[in-house]
C-alpha cells in the first residue's frame, strides 16, 4: 500500500493533543486561574521578519548533544532545533514529513521511505540513505549503548537501497514506529563519518551549533541550507541559563530572556496576570512524578516491602499539597495516551493504608519498622523535593525510614541509567511519543530494566503485544493491564502527573506554536516584530 504525503491517515500520537483539544485545556485552565493574555494559536496576516536573535531562559544545561546517545531531557530543546528526522510533529501533533518525502507500506512490518533530494547536513554533507541506515545501526549495535535500542527492537533490517531510499523491516508489527519517528531525538538523523556529536553536533536541522559556555548560555546560528524556503527566520538563538525559578523569572521580567517556560503553575499565573504583554501557554498533563526502586537491592527485592511503601503513599494529599490539585494521581501512562490512567480507577496497593503497611512489614520481617536508606531527588526542582518530603513524612507514619538525597542531575541520570543508586531514586518521566517508550524503563532486557533488577517474563510479554497491537481500543485494554501488573508489583510507585511547563513568552514574538512534547522545535517559524 502506498501512503503519499500529506500523511492525514496516519495516527495522531497517543500522548499528542489536537489543537482542538489544547485550546480546551487552555480554556479550562484558563478559567481557574483567569490568565491575561493566553495563547490561543499563531498571529494570521502578518508577514514574518528576517533576523534578529531570540533569547530563551531555561532552567538546564544539556546533558549530551548525540540524539542516539541521550537520555537527558534537559537536552532535547538542543536536538530539536540542530537535528531533523524522517517525520516530524506538526502544530496539530499529527505526523507529517521531514527529511522524507513519502513512503510505501507493501506490507505491515515493511516501509519503504523516499528522501527529500538536496538537503545538507551543516558541515556541508550531503543527507542520504547512508546516513539514515548509519543512525539506525548505530542505534542497534549492543556497544553504544542507546536507551532508543528498546525502542526500536521490532526493527530487522534497515537498508539504503539507494540514495534517496531506505527501507525498514520489522520483526513484527509495531504500533509505536512511526510516532518513534517523528519525535526528536528518538528519530534524529545523524551524519555518517562525523565523530563528537556529544560536544560537537552536527545535523541538519535549522539551526547549527555556535557554541556552548557550560552554565552560561548555547549559541545557534540559522542553517542557511536549510531546506525550508525562508526558514528559520531568526539569525540567532541564544539560551541562557538559570538555575532556579527566583532567578528565570527576574529575567522575563526585566526583558533580559524573550521566552522561558515555568515548572510551577501557580508562579506562572501570578507572572502573567502582572504583565499584560506576556503571552502564556499552560503545559500539557504530560509530566509523571514516579520513584525507582533498585530491587537488586535488598530489602526492596521482597514485594511485600515494595507493597508496603505502596500503601504508606497518600498519592491524593502529596498531589493537593505540593500542586494545590493542579493534576491528577498517577500511575506509567498519562491519561491523555493510549490506555492511559485517569486518576481514579482502582489499581492494586495505591489506597492509603498505613495499617496494611504495617502489617505486609511485619510478615516480611520488619515489624520493628524498616530503614530503606537514601532516597535521591533533583535538587534543582522544588516540586520535586517538596513531594519527597512529603513522602517522607508519609512513610515515617508506617514504619518506614528515609533519608533525602537532592543531588544534581547529570550524576543522578548517570546512577539511573547504571543502576548504582542505593534503594529509592525519582527521575519524573515526561511526554513520549507512545505509551511504549515508558515501558521500556521496566522491560527486564532494557538497559533501565537491568539497571532497577527488573525480571518478569510475563510483563515482558505483555509489553511486547501491546506495541504489536495495532486496534487503538484492544491496544488501550492492554496498557491498563500492564499498569496494573506494575502497581500490583510495585515495580515503580507513581504519585501523579500534571503540566510538565507552562511557556511564557513576550507578545514580541511571533510565529512561535506550543508542543505538548515539551520541545521548542517550532522556533524554526519563530520572528520578532521591530
Amino acid at each position: 500500500m502506498t501512503s503519499p504525503f500529506p500523511m492525514a491517515q496516519l495516527p495522531v500520537a497517543a500522548g499528542g493533543p489536537s489543537r482542538r483539544s489544547l485550546l480546551q485545556i487552555l480554556a479550562a485552565v484558563g478559567a481557574g486561574t483567569a490568565v491575561p493574555g493566553v495563547w490561543n494559536g499563531p498571529a494570521l496576516g502578518q508577514a514574518p521578519v528576517a533576523g534578529g536573535t531570540l533569547t530563551i531562559g531555561a532552567d538546564a544545561d544539556p546533558i549530551g548533544l548525540d540524539p542516539v546517545t541521550v537520555t537527558a531531557f534537559s537536552s532535547f530543546d538542543f536536538t530539536s532545533l540542530i537535528y531533523s528526522g524522517l517525520l516530524r510533529w506538526n502544530a496539530e501533533m499529527k505526523i507529517e514529513p521531514d527529511l522524507a518525502t513519502g513512503f510505501e507500506q507493501p506490507d505491515p512490518t515493511t516501509y519503504i521511505f523516499k528522501l527529500r533530494q538536496g538537503v545538507t547536513f551543516h558541515n556541508g554533507q550531503p543527507f542520504t540513505a547512508a546516513d539514515v541506515k548509519h543512525t539506525f545501526d548505530r542505534i542497534m549495535h549492543p556497544a553504544t549503548g542507546s536507551r532508543l535500542r528498546a525502542l526500536y527492537s521490532s526493527i530487522e533490517t534497515v537498508t539504503a537501497v539507494d540514495p534517496t531510499t531506505v527501507r525498514f523491516a520489522l520483526k513484527t508489527t509495531d504500533a509505536a514506529f512511526l510516532s518513534n519517528l517523528a519525535t526528536n531525538p528518538n528519530g534524529a538523523i545523524v551524519p555518517r563519518g562525523v565523530d563528537g556529536l556529544d560536544r560537537r553536533p552536527v545535523g541538519t536541522g535549522p539551526f547549527a551549533f555556535e557554541a556552548y559556555q557550560p552554565n552560561q548560555q548555547f549559541a545557534l546560528t540559522r542553517h542557511a541550507g536549510y531546506y525550508e524556503p525562508g526558514q528559520p527566520h531568526l539569525a540567532r538563538v541564544v539560551f541562557k541559563f538559570y538555575k532556579d525559578q527566583a532567578t528565570l523569572t527576574s529575567a522575563l521580567r526585566s526583558r533580559a530572556i524573550d521566552m522561558t517556560w515555568l515548572k510551577d503553575p501557580k508562579v506562572a499565573a501570578a507572572i502573567t496576570r502582572a504583565a499584560p504583554n506576556l503571552v502564556s501557554a499552560p503545559g500539557q498533563t504530560s509530566r509523571t512524578f514516579p520513584i525507582w526502586l533498585n530491587m537488586k537491592a535488598k530489602p526492596l527485592d521482597d514485594v511485600r516491602v515494595r507493597r508496603a511503601l505502596s500503601l504508606a503513599t497518600n498519592r491524593k494529599a502529596s498531589l493537593d499539597t505540593v500542586l494545590g490539585g493542579s493534576g491528577k494521581i498517577g500511575a506509567m501512562i498519562p491519561e491523555s495516551q493510549v490506555g492511559g490512567y485517569d486518576g481514579t480507577g482502582e489499581l492494586p496497593y495505591y489506597r492509603h493504608d498505613p495499617a496494611a503497611a504495617k502489617a505486609l512489614l511485619a510478615e516480611a520481617g520488619h515489624a520493628d519498622g524498616i530503614d530503606l536508606g537514601d532516597y535521591i531527588i533533583v535538587a534543582a526542582n522544588p516540586l520535586d523535593v517538596a513531594c519527597a518530603q512529603i513522602l517522607q513524612q508519609q512513610w515515617q507514619a508506617a514504619g518506614i525510614t528515609v533519608k533525602l538525597v537532592p543531588m544534581e542531575t547529570a550524576p543522578l541520570l548517570n546512577m539511573w541509567a547504571t543502576g548504582t543508586w542505593p534503594t529509592l531514586l525519582s527521575v519524573a518521566l515526561s511526554w513520549t511519543p507512545d505509551p511504549d517508550t515508558i515501558f521500556q524503563y521496566v522491560r527486564s532486557d532494557s538497559g533501565f530494566g537491568k539497571a532497577m533488577g527488573a525480571s518478569d517474563a510475563e510483563l515482558d510479554r505483555m509489553i511486547l503485544e501491546a506495541r504489536a497491537e495495532l486496534d487503538t481500543a484492544r491496544r488501550a485494554a492492554r496498557n491498563l493491564d500492564i499498569q496494573k501488573r506494575i502497581a500490583d508489583q510495585a515495580y515503580v510507585l507513581q504519585i501523579y502527573q500534571y503540566p510538565l511547563r507552562w511557556e511564557i513568552w513576550w507578545n514580541h514574538v511571533h510565529g512561535y506554536v506550543p508542543l505538548a512534547a515539551n520541545i521548542r522545535s517550532f522556533v524554526r517559524t519563530t520572528w520578532l516584530k521591530k
